[in-house]
């Protein structure tokens, strides 16, 4: 297929050029099942800006380092969605499912100290990404709701709240690299190896996720209050 993706190319086709998409149609509300039709058609099929979601898949499919699309041209309440639909993923379907494969992999042994240190460090993994993403829903979208209406709250600064994406990344990393050098011998190796392939997916998937707010979500905002300021909206 072309470097980008274009709202004339079938979706089955997408998703066959690049699976890791799958995610991004999900978290847009979006089922498979689309038959042959048209990123343009599925879109207005679940009433999704196509120029948005255009945006997204093409930044996913080319490492994280492009926006193809004018970020005036976007739509902020559809990028609202899909973030949020992002921490439902995240905090209410793979960590839980995640936690409960890491601890079949332990044999659920509990005393073993290095399995009490495995699951220390997963639950402050999760700890960090879960205060990080309720701070997004209860204080960040609700400012950008406020923008969407015409309204400026001035006692909050958008440049702070990402703060966080480092620590994120680092309690990750710390993770991977107990399991890796310090697993106990009598753990489930097919287990435990499939798990660490999930925490390297999720790893990469909270990457995208914290870039896609960093360099397309957060500009878009700004833009969004520039108008604001100006009247323009």
């Amino acid at each position: 297929m072309a470097n980008y993706y274009r709202a004339n190319d079938r979706m089955a086709d997408i998703i066959e050029d690049n699976y890791n998409l799958l995610q991004v149609l999900s978290r847009f509300g979006m089922s498979l099942g689309f038959g042959d039709k048209s990123v343009e058609e599925v879109c207005k099929m679940y009433k999704v800006d196509a120029t948005t979601f255009l945006a997204i898949i093409n930044f996913v499919h080319c490492g994280y380092t492009q926006v193809t699309e004018e970020i005036a041209n976007l739509s902020v309440p559809a990028l609202l969605d899909y973030l949020r639909q992002s921490h439902v993923y995240f905090l209410d379907y793979i960590f839980p499912h995640i936690h409960a494969n890491l601890h079949s992999a332990l044999n659920e042994d509990s005393e073993n100290p290095i399995n009490r240190l495995i699951n220390k460090q997963f639950d402050s993994c999760i700890s960090t990404v879960t205060k990080h993403m309720r701070y997004e829903d209860r204080t960040l979208f609700p400012y950008v709701e406020k923008l969407l209406n015409g309204e400026i709250d001035e006692t909050f600064e958008l440049q702070t709240f990402s703060r966080n994406h480092h620590s994120i990344d680092d309690e990750l990393r710390e993770l991977k690299q107990i399991l890796i050098k310090y697993s106990p011998e009598d753990t489930n190796r097919n287990k435990l190896n499939a798990v660490l392939y999930q925490i390297y997916d999720c790893e990469k998937d909270l990457d995208a996720h914290c870039k896609a707010e960093d360099y397309i979500f957060v500009p878009a905002v700004y833009n969004l209050k520039q108008e604001v300021e100006n009247g323009n909206r």
